[in-house]
């Protein structure tokens, strides 16, 4: 017997649910209008990200194992939420600065 032959047969055996009365025309004109405000919508989901900001470009870079592990473990030990990325950039930023 399948686990869901109890819900098929509940539904199956369910009274279907009642349509909505329809409203004449002249019903919905006589009735006062609420006045609704414009919000701005806002999107669900997540926010978008660099991959798809155009001032970001994804690289890759060779590290050692050993080094991303740690960088990882010392990133989550500060607790303000900063990515590897920003990391990165921050150096390479320190990097081109000290070039000059």
């Amino acid at each position: 017997m399948s686990k869901f032959k109890s819900i098929l047969s509940a539904a199956k055996n369910r009274e279907p649910e009642p349509e909505p009365e329809e409203f004449s025309q002249d019903a919905v004109v006589n009735q006062p209008q609420p006045v609704v405000e414009s919000q701005p919508t806002q999107k669900r989901g997540r926010p978008k990200g660099k991959r798809s900001h155009p001032d970001y470009e994804q690289v890759t870079a060779y590290i050692r194992k050993e080094t991303h592990r740690d960088i990882k473990i010392a990133l989550l030990s500060e607790g303000d939420g900063r990515e590897f990325s920003e990391l990165i950039q921050e150096l390479l930023e320190q990097w081109l600065v000290s070039r000059t």
